[in-house]
């Protein structure tokens, strides 16, 4: 009798055990879409360990719609990055087709050929996954060019594509067409084809958005497109840009941080009639234009070094800003203009101005002139002036009392 009241009282305390587990499942009753967005937060090898909890976490974990391949974590031939691998082909295996929305690898290839048809297999896997946004962070050490595989260019889903290499060579085949691509990112990569962003740009009719920062190997760049609406430029003092023209009868956002090692012959020619938001850092280049820029609302003036023959059009610049309502100025810049002869602008339409200093920058008899000139014509410029940089600050109090 003693050994039956202990069997029902064993059994009902597993019951209720049972009972407790299940209601403490929290995560088991959320919506399928929000439990990916948690999973999101974890690395893959977090989403590996969770896989092999049940067959209902294993089945979870495969539909991810957004994942990231990192193995630049894994020095040399760790084992734990073979494992890992291993992993990973079975996951993009098993997935068979579903959804993704989001593709990010960031793997280092010490031997690119041995590793090439994984990493084709992966691309292939999320191209047929229908990918949408795709993330290619890749450091190759390969003597000859990184060819972007046929799979990512003909793929119709994809909407945005970010590629960097360190520094790598990318070639494009002779048939290269992206589909319906709104967006291109290209960081730190060479290439080799002067006419490299014209073939992009005629076989993306639907891009509205392109990025190149640090591409190198490129001494004219020609940007002529009907659909592109947001455009950034960043060079450095290594690359050999010399010539920037851009054309864009949508363009309402451009973005250009040039800096070169002062030589001569750079020049700068703007026709982006519908511009509204201009930003403008690094050097200056000698022979500038820059068009109708009728719709300019927003514009930052970084310039960090001025060419000695600082004459119009940038003078002319200044004039077309009667129109902004929103002007940063460094604080180099506006000293420059000054001395270049700048004359007073009627900003009737300016409500904030940001002029960005630092202690480096030194105060000295040109800076406080300068800034009085541009505020006579800020006529409903009121509160919204603000300068950067602590002895700015006491400089101005003083000249002020």
């Amino acid at each position: 009798m003693e050994k039956l009241l202990k069997l029902k009282a064993c059994s009902s305390l597993s019951q209720s055990k049972g009972r407790f587990v299940e209601s403490s499942d929290k995560i088991s009753n959320l919506p399928i879409h929000i439990v990916h967005h948690i999973l999101s937060f974890l690395m893959m090898e977090d989403i590996a360990r969770l896989s092999m909890v049940s067959k209902w976490w294993q089945e979870l974990c495969i539909s991810i719609p957004s994942l990231t391949l990192d193995g630049m974590r894994y020095r040399g031939k760790d084992y734990k990055l073979i494992h890992f691998k291993n992993f990973l082909d079975r996951l993009m295996l098993r997935r068979n087709g579903m959804k993704m929305t989001q593709f990010c690898v960031r793997w280092t290839f010490l031997s690119w050929h041995s590793e090439e048809y994984r990493f084709l297999t992966w691309l292939q896997d999320a191209v047929r996954c229908n990918v949408e946004v795709l993330y290619l962070d890749l450091y190759i050490f390969l003597p000859g060019a990184f060819q972007m595989p046929l799979c990512v260019l003909n793929c119709e889903s994809l909407r945005f594509l970010t590629v960097s290499l360190y520094g790598g060579v990318l070639q494009l085949p002779s048939s290269s067409v992206f589909t319906k691509l709104q967006s291109l990112s290209l960081t730190r990569v060479r290439v080799l084809d002067e006419l490299f962003v014209e073939r992009i740009l005629s076989s993306c009719n639907s891009l509205d958005k392109l990025c190149l920062d640090d591409v190198n190997g490129i001494n004219n760049i020609n940007i002529r497109s009907s659909s592109l609406k947001y455009l950034e430029i960043r060079s450095y003092e290594h690359n050999d840009l010399f010539h920037l023209n851009v054309s864009g009868e949508l363009l309402e956002e451009l973005i250009v941080r040039w800096k070169f090692t002062p030589s001569g012959g750079r020049s700068l020619k703007m026709t982006t009639p519908h511009l509204k938001c201009f930003t403008w850092g690094g050097f200056a280049s000698d022979n500038c234009f820059l068009g109708n820029l009728k719709c300019l609302r927003s514009c930052a003036l970084s310039l960090e070094q001025l060419s000695s023959s600082w004459r119009p059009p940038y003078l002319e610049f200044f004039h077309i800003l009667e129109r902004i309502e929103e002007l940063v100025l460094h604080v180099q810049c506006l000293k420059a203009l000054f001395k270049a002869g700048m004359m007073p602008i009627p900003l009737k339409h300016l409500h904030t101005l940001h002029i960005n200093f630092i202690s480096s920058d030194g105060i000295d008899a040109d800076l406080l002139p300068a800034i009085s000139l541009l505020l006579e014509g800020a006529v409903k410029l009121q509160s919204r002036f603000e300068a950067t940089g602590r002895d700015w600050i006491k400089m101005w109090e003083r000249q002020q009392m």
